[in-house]
């Protein structure tokens, strides 16, 4: 279940925290570790100064998978947490470092699931956002919250790590939670694909004005990554939209 959680590293202006990063992950079990657009990673100095911070997890930093956006990042993830203190507009759920690695651990049984961290200087931006499903937070001291993002990633990986030693422990789980068949929850392409359908279809409708769409939309996926479709659930909207083009077509 841990190969099934990934580390995502977005837009990282130090390649120093790419490696301290790799070490965080390290001690807790994990080893997918995906770059978006790192700043400065292209020149072997950056790389070398990130295998130095890595200690002696430089084969997560080797193995990296470097893509040019997020989207590219977690598309085959159904479960997608943002680390990040600020709203920016998004109402996303908000987990604590507890809750957001029962949610990623439940989930990797049987599907990809991604943590996102954004650059250290500005967090995560709205399109950013706008592809997670929940927002994490790490309670930090009010008159001083300013957090390396390799102490982020750790205290999140040791959550996660928690979680897999009272599975594997038998420790916290009854019998009944082990033997429940877990959800199956469509990825973030799928997610995507609906709202591209979903937008469509209420063009079409004239309940959006192109000129005018406002912020239905962000509203709407606000409210259905609230409603945690799983892929039955989502299979049953797309079909009711596609009732409903196919009544407007008649």
């Amino acid at each position: 279940m841990l190969n099934n959680i990934r580390v995502v590293l977005v837009r990282t202006f130090h390649p120093g925290n790419i490696g301290s990063a790799a070490r965080a992950m390290k001690t807790m079990g994990l080893s997918e570790l995906y770059l978006v657009a790192p700043k400065d990673f292209e020149t072997q100095q950056a790389r070398d100064e990130a295998t130095k911070m890595s200690t002696s997890a430089d084969d997560i930093v080797k193995s990296a998978t470097q893509v040019d956006n997020l989207f590219d990042a977690i598309k085959d993830c159904t479960v997608v947490v943002a680390s990040t203190a600020r709203t920016r507009g998004y109402d996303l759920p908000v987990l604590n470092p507890e809750e957001t690695a029962e949610k990623l651990y439940t989930a990797s049984a049987t599907n990809k699931v991604a943590l996102v961290f954004g650059p250290e200087r500005m967090g995560l931006i709205n399109e950013d956002l706008s592809l997670c499903k929940y927002r994490a937070t790490i309670p930090t001291n009010p008159d001083y919250s300013s957090l390396n993002i390799a102490a982020a990633v750790q205290t999140f990986c040791y959550e996660i790590f928690k979680q897999h030693l009272a599975v594997s422990g038998d420790g916290t789980l009854n019998s009944d939670d082990r033997n429940k068949a877990p959800k199956q929850y469509p990825n973030t392409q799928q997610m995507d694909l609906f709202y591209t359908h979903l937008d469509e279809t209420l063009t079409e409708t004239g309940f959006i004005f192109k000129k005018h769409p406002g912020e239905i939309m962000q509203k709407l996926q606000t409210l259905f990554n609230r409603a945690e479709m799983d892929e039955t659930e989502l299979n049953i909207m797309r079909g009711i939209l596609a009732s409903i083009q196919k009544e407007l077509k008649d």
